[in-house]
């Protein structure tokens, strides 16, 4: 695999940008929230120390190996974090995995849709993927929200293919994205 350069993207109101060290404090609020690891794959309870290894070990590390792409999803003008989102387990075939969570605060105003439509667009575009898959505990209606409104086709329900906060094992909902798609429709 090639490194994948870190990248910032601007979008708007919103600014994507690699994860610094200074985001620790803000990532291990967020992810006070129970409603994200109740549908995502972080550690629980999630303690300062998975913020801070989040932010200075995982996420570099993806970047340099090539296996992966995380963003910052910051408020363009104040820095705020509102989200993450992330391309994961980049494969040399193309072939990606999209991930996100959205802060409390910043949920319902449609920065997770804009950041994946924004995050799509260049993996597509600037990396040449060919697929971008996503995948969502069954019962994550925000999460197929976002899916559904960014273009992703809904191609059905995996098995307990997922395994989300606490490690329980649950069926998913599975989808993808083609650069061949048409584009979301506009907000």
């Amino acid at each position: 695999m090639r490194p994948v350069e870190p990248t910032e993207i601007t979008a708007g109101r919103l600014h994507l940008r690699p994860w610094r060290i200074y985001d620790t404090e803000a990532v291990y609020k967020a992810c006070q929230d129970p409603e994200i690891p109740r549908w995502t794959q972080i550690p629980t309870p999630y303690e300062r120390r998975h913020a801070e290894d989040f932010i200075t070990r995982q996420t570099p590390a993806a970047w340099a190996d090539g296996t992966g792409a995380y963003f910052a999803v910051v408020d363009a003008t104040t820095e705020v974090l509102l989200a993450s989102v992330a391309l994961m387990e980049i494969t040399p075939a193309g072939d990606a995995e999209i991930g996100y969570w959205c802060a409390v605060a910043a949920r319902g105003q449609g920065v997770v849709s804009q950041a994946v439509t924004a995050v799509t667009r260049w993996g597509f575009g600037a990396q040449g993927l060919a697929r971008i898959e996503w995948r969502a505990a069954v019962g994550n209606l925000a999460s197929l929200r976002v899916a559904r409104k960014t273009g992703f086709t809904l191609e059905g329900i995996q098995r307990a293919a997922l395994v989300v906060g606490g490690g329980q094992r649950v069926d998913c909902w599975a989808g993808s994205r083609l650069p061949t798609d048409p584009p979301p429709p506009p907000d």
